[in-house]
C-alpha cells in the first residue's frame, strides 16, 4: 500500500515541530555565547511565520489530495503500478484506480457481550455470509479475513455500525464505472495492474506515465456514440440469436474510432465470470469473408484505374464461366447493366467482369496499398492478420472482388474502405483523440474524383438499391449491404455473415468530417424484426440506420431536406441482394 494521507500529514507536522525546535535552540545558543540576537518579540514572530507557512503548504496538499480522490493520492505519493484515469473524448470517466477493502474480525478486541452483537450485525450486513465461516472466526480467537473486495460505500456502511473488533485493509484495484459498456474497446488489466487488452494494454506506457503527473488519458471514444451503437447492435443480435455481432463507428477524415461494439460483451469489473468468447474483441480478432460490402473497394479500384466509369456496361444476363466454375447473380438480369446498376443491385457477375478488366497485378497492388495484406493499423494489440489466397488466379481474383476467398477483420475492412470516402487517403485507425492540429498521417491511394464518385454511388444505393432500410431522412446516408455464406472445411454452409457499411453525410467537402459505420452479424437466425430474412439488407442495414439517427446530433450533423422522400418512396421495394458463396 502507498503512504496514507494521515501518515503523510502527521509526518509533515513532525517536520515542522523539528524545525521550530532547532530555531528556538539556535536563539538560546546565540544568547549563551553572548552574541547579540533579536528581541523576544522578533523570535516569536519568526517562529509563527515559519509555522504558518508550513501549515498552509501541508493543508493545501491534504485538501488537494482529499478533493481529487484516492487514485490521485497514489500518483502524488508514487505508489507502484498506479494507472491514470481513462476518459472519453468529452472527459467522461471510463476507468480509474480505486480502493477495495478486505474486512477482518478480531474477537480479542471484543467483550463477550460485544461478540453476540457483532455476530448479529454481520449477518444483517452480509446475509449471504456462510455461518460456519463466522463461527470459525469467533472460535479461533484470532484475527480472521471475513470477506474481500468491498467497495468504499459498503465499508462506510459497516463503519457506521461502530462495531468493535472489525478492521479493514485497503488494496488498489482498477474500477470500470460503466461495467459492460465499451468492454472490448477499453480492455482490462492484470491483477498486478498491467494492461491486458484493449486500450488498457495498447496505451500502457502512457497510462502509467500520466499517473505520475495526475493527468487522464483521453480516448477517441465518444461515450454517447458507444452507448447508442451497443444498444442497437445488442438488440438485433439477441433478436436474431446470432453467434456474435460487431459495430464500428469512425471519423473517415481522422481515423478516430468513436465507437466499437463487440457482442457478446462482458463486465470489466468481473471478467472471471464470463467466457473467453465474450471477452474476445470480435472487431479486431475475427476474420470474415466480408461479402458484398467489399464491392465498395473493388468498384473504387475500377474507377481509379480508369478501367471503368459509371457509364461502363456489363453483361449479367448469363452466368460468368471461369473454367469449370460459374459465377451467377441470385436475381436474373434481363438487360445489360451500367456500373451504377452493378453497385446498387450488388451484381457478382458485373463486379467479377470489372475485376478481370482491371487484372490481378493492378488489383492486388491496390489491395496491398490499402493494407489488406497485413493486420489493421491501429494501436490495439489484438488485430489478426488476413487469410489470403495462395495464388492470385482469375478465380481467386474475382472471388476477392465480391468479398469471398479472402478473410479479413472488420477493423481491416473499415481502414481500407474509409479511403474510398475521405478524398482517397488510407489513414491509420486510432483510439486516441485527435488534437485537431497535428498533420494527419496517411497515403493517398485513390483520387479525389474517385472518392466523390463513391460517395455518390453509396448515396444512390441507400435511396434505391439494397441499402434503403438504412436511409435516415435528412442525414444523406449512403451504404452497401453484404451477405456471405460461411465456409467450413472448404465448403460453404447455410450460415450467413450479414453486414452493412454506411457513411454519412455523403455531401459536403470530400475531405471534410464524415462518419462510417460497419455493422456485422455472425450467423443470424432470422427474426420478426427482419421479417425472418437473414440478409444484410434486412438484418444489418436497419441497425446502421438507427445508429445514425441517434448519433447524428452528437456529431453535429444537421438534417437537410431529402429528395426522393415521402409516402411513395417509403413503400419502394428493396433491390435484390446477392449472397456470395453460392456457386453452380
Amino acid at each position: 500500500m502507498g503512504i496514507s494521507l494521515l501518515e503523510t500529514t502527521q509526518s509533515g507536522f513532525q517536520w515542522v515541530a523539528d524545525r521550530v525546535w532547532k530555531v528556538e535552540h539556535a536563539f538560546e545558543r546565540a544568547n549563551a555565547a553572548g552574541v547579540k540576537a533579536s528581541s523576544t518579540r522578533m523570535r516569536i514572530f519568526c517562529i509563527l511565520v515559519g509555522m504558518s507557512f508550513a501549515y498552509v503548504c501541508l493543508a493545501g496538499f491534504a485538501t488537494r489530495a482529499s478533493l481529487q480522490g484516492r487514485g490521485d493520492i497514489q500518483a502524488l505519493t508514487g505508489e507502484p503500478n498506479a494507472r491514470a484515469q481513462l476518459v472519453d473524448r468529452n472527459g467522461q470517466l471510463l476507468a480509474s484506480d480505486v480502493n477495495d477493502y478486505n474486512i477482518f474480525v478480531d474477537p480479542k478486541d471484543m467483550t463477550g457481550e460485544d461478540r453476540a452483537m457483532v455476530r448479529r450485525a454481520l449477518f444483517q450486513i452480509f446475509p449471504d455470509l456462510p455461518r460456519d465461516k463466522v463461527d470459525q472466526a469467533f472460535k479461533t480467537g484470532n484475527r480472521v479475513l471475513l470477506t474481500s473486495n468491498l467497495k468504499t460505500a459498503k465499508r462506510d456502511e459497516i463503519l457506521n455500525y461502530g462495531l468493535p473488533g472489525i478492521s479493514f485493509e485497503a488494496h488498489r484495484v482498477r474500477d470500470y464505472p460503466l461495467a459492460n459498456t465499451g468492454s472490448a474497446y477499453i480492455g482490462m488489466t492484470q491483477r498486478g495492474g498491467e494492461g491486458l487488452s484493449g486500450a488498457e494494454k495498447a496505451l500502457q506506457d502512457e497510462i502509467v506515465g500520466n499517473a505520475i503527473h495526475n493527468q487522464p488519458v483521453m480516448l477517441a471514444m465518444d461515450l454517447r456514440v458507444q452507448g447508442a451503437l451497443e444498444n442497437e447492435v445488442r438488440a438485433m443480435a439477441e433478436a436474431q440469436r446470432a453467434q456474435g455481432a460487431i459495430g464500428i463507428v469512425t471519423n473517415v477524415r481522422t481515423g478516430e474510432v468513436l465507437g466499437m461494439a463487440s457482442w457478446p460483451d462482458f463486465d470489466l469489473n468481473r471478467p472471471g465470470s464470463f467466457s473467453e468468447q465474450a471477452k474476445r474483441n470480435h472487431a479486431a480478432v475475427d476474420r470474415y469473408e466480408v461479402a458484398s460490402v467489399f464491392k465498395v473497394i473493388s468498384i473504387a479500384i475500377g474507377l481509379d484505374t480508369g478501367t471503368a466509369s459509371l457509364s461502363s456496361v456489363y453483361d449479367g444476363r448469363q452466368p460468368l464461366k471461369l473454367g469449370s466454375r460459374l459465377i451467377h447473380d441470385d436475381h436474373e438480369s434481363k438487360e445489360l447493366m451500367t456500373l451504377t446498376d452493378v453497385f446498387i443491385h450488388s451484381s457478382n457477375i458485373g463486379t467479377s467482369r470489372l475485376a478481370l478488366d482491371v487484372g490481378a497485378t493492378a488489383m492486388t497492388r491496390y489491395y496491398e496499398a490499402l493494407g489488406l495484406f497485413r493486420s489493421a493499423d491501429i494501436e490495439l494489440s489484438e488485430p489478426a492478420s488476413p487469410l489470403l489466397p495462395s495464388r492470385w488466379s482469375d478465380s481467386s481474383l474475382v472471388s476477392s472482388a465480391f468479398g469471398q476467398g479472402m478473410a479479413i477483420t472488420p477493423l481491416s475492412y473499415v481502414e481500407a474502405a474509409n479511403a474510398t470516402l475521405n478524398g482517397g487517403y488510407l489513414r491509420p485507425l486510432t483510439i486516441r483523440k485527435y488534437d485537431g492540429k497535428s498533420p494527419l498521417a496517411g497515403t493517398q491511394v485513390f483520387s479525389t474524383a474517385t472518392s466523390r464518385t463513391m460517395l455518390e454511388l453509396m448515396r444512390e444505393n441507400a435511396l434505391k438499391g439494397t441499402g434503403t432500410r438504412a436511409n435516415a431522412p435528412g442525414l444523406r446516408v449512403g451504404g452497401k449491404t453484404g451477405t456471405g455464406q460461411k465456409p467450413v472445411n472448404g465448403r460453404y454452409t447455410s450460415d450467413r455473415v450479414s453486414s452493412f457499411f454506411a457513411v454519412f453525410p455523403t455531401d459536403g467537402p470530400v475531405d471534410g468530417d464524415r462518419y462510417s459505420i460497419l455493422v456485422t452479424f455472425n450467423s443470424p437466425q432470422g427474426a420478426p424484426e427482419s421479417s425472418g430474412v437473414k440478409t444484410g439488407a434486412y438484418v444489418a442495414a436497419p441497425v446502421a440506420g438507427h445508429v445514425i439517427e441517434r448519433i447524428a446530433p452528437f456529431l453535429g450533423v444537421a438534417r437537410k431536406e431529402d429528395k426522393f422522400t415521402g409516402p411513395e418512396w417509403d413503400k419502394a421495394p428493396i433491390a435484390a441482394e446477392d449472397v456470395t458463396g453460392d456457386e453452380h
